[in-house]
């Protein structure tokens, strides 16, 4: 059987067997990424509404209906779960890099131990999450003429970076706590990355940079 891919975090990537899918719009990436994120089964109402807010209904649902066609075709026939009234991104075979992200970081916060405890499992399911965090959600992807889209995409990419910022946030401790130092240093600095502004983050690297006994990088830190 075909297995698809689909890679949200960064620009958009959506393979086929190792093959990356060919459409002639971008309504149809947009759309199959709504399906992913949303992860449920979709109204065809709310999609045309979505990606054409500024059409009629007619119009807007007739887009619609050439879309889907045209990703369908993309995808060979697959994946796609459509009839006159929904439309649902059918999971089996796929591989999607922000379910699993979700899944990663939900089973930090489900492991029931003391939030000190440094846990191995926990360490592995952080890093692993980190990893498939290759840039915000469709990071370069908008839609010029659907605002509604990317007033969609801006809020779901602000909740994948709040949760890289708590996965981030879990590695540093961790890599701390075992005298890892430059571990932590390196997942420090990403989470800094994330807001420049954050002073706690400043404090921690100083902390790490002493730790590690180089006085002058946390005084320039600090500075």
């Amino acid at each position: 059987m075909a297995n698809l891919v689909v890679s949200l975090f960064g620009p958009p990537r959506i393979e086929v067997d190792g093959l990356a899918i060919q459409v002639d719009t971008r309504k149809a990436i947009a759309l199959l990424a709504y399906l992913a994120v949303e992860g449920q089964v979709q109204s065809r109402e709310t999609l045309a509404a979505l990606l054409w807010p500024e059409s009629d209904g007619l119009s807007a649902r007739s887009a619609l209906r050439r879309t889907l066609s045209t990703l369908r075709t993309a995808l060979g026939r697959r994946w796609l779960d459509v009839d006159r009234q929904t439309v649902r991104l059918d999971p089996e075979d796929l591989s999607l890099d922000v379910s699993r992200f979700r899944d990663l970081v939900d089973r930090h916060r489900r492991h029931s131990h003391p939030a000190a405890e440094v846990c191995p499992d926990c360490t592995q399911a952080l890093a692993e999450a980190a990893d498939l965090y290759r840039g915000d959600l469709l990071a370069g992807f908008s839609l010029r003429d659907s605002p509604e889209f990317d007033d969609w995409q801006a809020h779901e990419a602000d909740v994948f970076r709040e949760q890289l910022a708590v996965a981030l946030d879990g590695l540093i401790a961790a890599h701390a706590a075992t005298s890892r130092f430059q571990e932590a240093l390196t997942y420090a600095r990403r989470r800094l990355s994330l807001d420049l502004l954050q002073e706690s983050t400043h404090q921690v690297l100083m902390r790490l940079h002493a730790l590690r006994g180089d006085r002058s990088a946390a005084l320039q830190q600090y500075r």
